[in-house]
């Protein structure tokens, strides 16, 4: 009989014993589930600024599109009022040749 209380003492021991494992492993299962749930979430919104980061490239796209043709217009109108005079230059020297020949 001394026998039997001696590994039923055991048992209860390693039956607390387990229960404590268990209970840590709760807890530390717990921790795990917030860990999964932070990451999903970081994923998510990782998704959501490379989605925004996309979008931010293709309206600087179009502004650098913008912008090359605002630099652009000044050596347009540059280049008009350059025609514009050699065309006058032509004209009067042409129109003076004429006079001096008419004459």
């Amino acid at each position: 009989m001394e026998e039997l209380d001696v590994r039923v003492a055991k048992v209860e021991e390693r039956c607390k014993s387990n229960g404590h494992r268990i209970d840590e492993l709760q807890d530390q299962m717990a921790v795990f589930t917030k860990v999964a749930t932070a990451v999903e979430v970081m994923a998510a919104e990782q998704k959501h600024q490379t989605k925004a980061m996309s979008e931010i490239k293709a309206d600087v796209g179009k502004m650098e599109g913008k912008l090359d043709a605002l630099e652009a217009a000044p050596g347009r109108r540059w280049n008009g009022v350059v025609e514009k005079v050699i065309a006058a230059l032509v004209g009067g020297v042409v129109g003076y040749f004429l006079l001096r020949m008419g004459m």
